[in-house]
């Protein structure tokens, strides 16, 4: 399996998963869901564009302008918390927490 196809250990949240290898292949790193790409310098703000076009195609949100918050979009994991936010949901609990 390719590296970037893989699970992060102790990780089970999808969500997180499916956006963590989604940054990958984008920035052709292997992220972790709390690695920040932008610290690292692996996003432009043509990809930073790309990635809420993604989200919102993909995830059924809508971006408003107010959402353009950097901190929404650093990593994988904050991007999750986001479209959950959006979408109103509850974020899943940390493995080994019962909510």
């Amino acid at each position: 399996m390719d590296t970037a196809e893989a699970p992060v250990p102790g990780f089970h949240d999808g969500l997180i998963e499916q956006l963590r290898q989604y940054l990958s292949s984008i920035t052709s790193t292997d992220l972790g869901p709390d690695d920040d790409y932008f610290t690292l310098g692996l996003v432009s703000s043509l990809r930073a564009l790309e990635i809420v076009t993604y989200i919102e195609g993909t995830h059924g949100v809508v971006v408003e302008v107010e959402d353009l918050d950097l901190d929404n979009f650093r990593t994988a994991a904050r991007v999750a918390g986001f479209i959950r936010r959006k979408r109103g949901e509850k974020s899943p609990a940390p493995e080994g927490e019962v909510q």
